[in-house]
């Protein structure tokens, strides 16, 4: 039951999602459903950043699941992520699937937001001499906790392995009637 799955603490929840079928069948979902946050629901990450403050833009989860394989190309692919970063505060996850595929674009985003965070560091280091900036406000870089737990090059990269692992979930009658 989705009640279960939402912590009580969660206040709001902002969902991008472009189909207007899918928002429908989420929609469908949780009705009827008691106790959930505040569910907002964009048609794109551009009219996400629009509708809201610079203040609210900062949130505290991320998720993008299934995304990026949808887009063909590398510079779209990272602009998207570059889009997800700066709307996060703390985490982002980026869930593709187990395939060589899946593997590869986790791989590239990876690399992306390590080498895009570790350019605005000597970037605030360097213009740090005269002018004070409140770094204190500003994200301290980016950590890599999954599927690597480290913020190097890939292992498997020059293996010619990719990264997978297998989880079943179990699906409610509902999702398997939507699916």
């Amino acid at each position: 039951a989705l009640r279960e799955v939402w912590p009580h603490s969660l206040e709001k929840v902002n969902l991008v999602e472009p189909s207007q079928s899918m928002q429908r069948a989420g929609q469908k979902l949780i009705q009827g459903q008691k106790d959930l946050p505040l569910i907002h629901s964009y048609d794109s990450i551009q009219s996400l950043t629009k509708s809201i403050k610079k203040s609210d833009r900062e949130h505290d989860l991320v998720i993008a699941s299934y995304v990026l394989g949808e887009i063909p190309s590398l510079k779209d692919r990272i602009t998207v992520v570059r889009q997800l970063w700066d709307l996060t505060r703390d985490v982002l996850v980026l869930i593709e699937p187990g395939t060589p595929q899946g593997s590869n674009i986790i791989s590239q985003m990876r690399s992306h937001i390590l080498w895009m965070e570790k350019r605005k560091c000597r970037k605030s280091k360097d213009g740090a001499d005269e002018t004070t900036k409140d770094l204190v406000t500003q994200k301290s870089g980016a950590f890599i906790v999954a599927p690597c737990s480290h913020d190097g090059q890939c292992p498997l990269e020059k293996a010619g392995k990719y990264c997978h692992f297998v989880q079943r979930l179990e699906r409610t009658s509902i999702q398997r009637i939507f699916k």
